[in-house]
């Protein structure tokens, strides 16, 4: 196997090579050695001034972009500071405009003076003899094998995520840096930006290939992977994964507490210690995670601070960093009363997960999963759900039959996207709008049959603010909530099915309403992804965002005007929430 990797990363390596020999800023080659380049000095020279502009045209990416707005019209309420919500995650005490893992457009100076790095750590392996070089304002090193420890990896790229053209010529010259449960970012050899979520993405320093290796520009890649890139006293830089969000969860008289990481976390090695209540202070549970620095958007800071409010008997959830090199991060939940916690199993090996209960009261560890992840296809080779046999009365997948947990007692809030003035998006004979809202009223009519009260956001052709559809669900208490989209793409071939949700608490439902969605219609699978989307943003409770076909694929809009295909559309949405809830149980405000 290490043969055969090694093998295909020289062919990898060699290929992007001829590109880099091409490149408007890659290092000139003579005789197979780099020559002295003004842009690229040994690590301990002086730091060049940043290179010349690129005036090549800028490449034009065919972004799939969803119908649903990331923010809401400029007129709305949302222009004020949003509220704390259990379930949104905080950095300090208040929202952060940045978006998580990503740098701020001004990159600044280098973090560090780059002539005092002398040699590389990754995931707790030292690198002593790794090549590093200077570039801009940044450092490059040959670290692919490695990122694997940041819970990223380096691939040949695949032709669908290029920029520009779908049979861009010289695709060599590209790779992508996979990132767990997001989508890939797009490198060019000799380029200093990259294509992260559809959107150019400045890096202090183009990546080159220099005798047969890629080398990485790190202080531009860790953020971009959530990882930090940190210092110590001997001129080592380490780069290690983050804790990046805890969210908490009221459930009846437990709080569930899910913890995102950047790359998968070890149950094994995460410590957990309870603390009794002292003189001047409440009770505690400790959760360190070692190997692990801290995210929230903090940069490289070590500060300790608050990244949850309270939820339950959970007053609110610190970080700090009791250990710095090696690195531990410690979450701290300041309790009302004792708890006891115990941790949970859950699919992402990237979540911790964890519910704390009074004393004497087990709580119940969620159960296995009973199903396998369907593999997003616009990171790897399509793959197609076949569509399953049909009730002839209703269209329904026949698998679907026969299991229908109730779901009575439950408040379950659904969104009918757009409206009013606002069409969305437009095919050649139909509007989403109106596929919206009839899916949605049929998702209402199912799930009701399962015994849920079901609201909906609107129920006519009116226009609601994001604000006023976040407002609604969150006034009412609602248990779940589910918009519904109709996807578009400026390419007319692009199609399939795809959820999207924002919170890690949400994820798993996104993941069981993809899945009977497929089952459901037999579309192309692009996957549940994390997004920052304002109605899954904001709403105090499990959210997704369901796109159920593109309306700009003749074919898929044939199928949108089709009535047996929108019930079988509302049909697997409703047995995706009926999976979740018999899977994870009864979510919901209780605090």
């Amino acid at each position: 196997m290490h043969r055969s990797l090694f093998c295909l990363r020289a062919l990898f390596s060699v290929s992007l090579l001829c590109a880099s020999a091409v490149a408007s800023f890659a290092a000139p080659f003579v005789g197979g050695k780099p020559a002295p380049d003004p842009q690229l000095t040994p690590l301990g020279g002086p730091v060049a001034p940043l290179g010349q502009p690129n005036r090549s045209p800028a490449l034009q990416r065919p972004v799939v972009k969803s119908s649903a707005a990331t923010k809401p019209p400029a007129s709305s309420a949302s222009d004020e500071p949003a509220p704390f919500y259990p379930g949104v995650t905080y950095s300090d005490a208040s929202e952060k405009s940045a978006v998580a893992g990503q740098p701020a457009p001004a990159l600044g100076p280098a973090p560090y003076d780059l002539g005092l790095i002398k040699r590389l750590q990754i995931g707790g392996q030292t690198l002593p003899n790794a090549p590093l070089r200077v570039g801009n304002l940044d450092v490059l090193a040959p670290f692919v094998d490695q990122i694997g420890a940041l819970g990223a990896s380096v691939s040949k790229v695949d032709p669908r995520n290029i920029p520009g053209s779908l049979n861009a010529p010289g695709e060599n010259q590209y790779f992508q840096i996979n990132r767990p449960t997001r989508s890939p970012i797009i490198f060019t050899v000799g380029k200093s930006s990259a294509w992260m979520d559809g959107n150019e993405q400045p890096l202090r320093a183009a990546p080159l290939v220099i005798d047969r290796q890629i080398f990485l520009p790190i202080f531009s890649i860790a953020p971009l992977i959530g990882a930090a890139a940190r210092l110590d006293n001997s001129g080592t830089l380490i780069l290690t994964p983050t804790i990046q969000s805890v969210e908490l969860f009221p459930i009846k008289d437990t709080v569930a507490v899910t913890i995102q990481a950047s790359a998968p976390i070890a149950s094994r090695d995460v410590q957990i210690q309870t603390v009794k209540a002292g003189p001047n202070s409440s009770p505690k549970v400790y959760l360190d995670f070692p190997g692990f620095s801290m995210g929230f958007d903090a940069g490289n800071s070590t500060i300790e601070r608050m990244v949850a409010p309270g939820a339950g008997d959970v007053l609110r959830a610190r970080v700090g960093m009791p250990s710095k090199f090696p690195d531990i991060t410690r979450i701290v939940l300041d309790l009302k009363r004792p708890l006891q916690g115990m941790p949970q199993t859950v699919p992402d090996p990237t979540i911790f997960a964890f519910v704390v209960a009074p004393p004497g009261r087990v709580a119940a560890a969620l159960p296995p999963q009973i199903f396998t992840d369907p593999a997003p296809t616009d990171q790897g080779n399509p793959t197609l759900t076949p569509p399953q046999p049909a009730d002839k009365a209703m269209g329904e997948p026949a698998t679907n039959r026969g299991f229908a947990p109730s779901l009575r007692g439950m408040t379950i809030v659904v969104d009918a996207g757009h409206g009013g003035h606002d069409t969305g998006a437009q095919g050649r004979a139909s509007n989403e709008k109106s596929h919206t809202l009839d899916i949605a009223r049929r998702l209402r009519s199912s799930l009701q049959a399962r015994g849920a009260n079901v609201l909906m956001t609107r129920d006519s052709d009116n226009f609601i603010t994001l604000q006023g559809r976040v407002d609604f669900a969150n006034s009412r208490r609602a248990d779940l909530f589910v918009s519904v989209h109709i996807n578009a793409s400026p390419n007319p071939g692009s199609g399939g099915t795809e959820t999207f949700y924002y919170t890690a608490i949400s994820q798993s439902l996104a993941r069981e309403v993809q899945k009977e969605l497929l089952k459901a219609t037999g579309r192309l699978n692009r996957g549940i992804e994390q997004r920052r989307f304002f109605v899954v943003r904001y709403t105090a409770m499990p959210s997704v965002l369901t796109e159920t076909a593109f309306i700009t694929n003749s074919k898929e809009e044939a199928l949108l005007r089709d009535p047996n295909y929108r019930e079988r559309v509302a049909r697997g949405i409703a047995q995706g929430v009926a999976n979740y809830v018999a899977i994870y149980g009864r979510p919901g405000l209780r605090g």
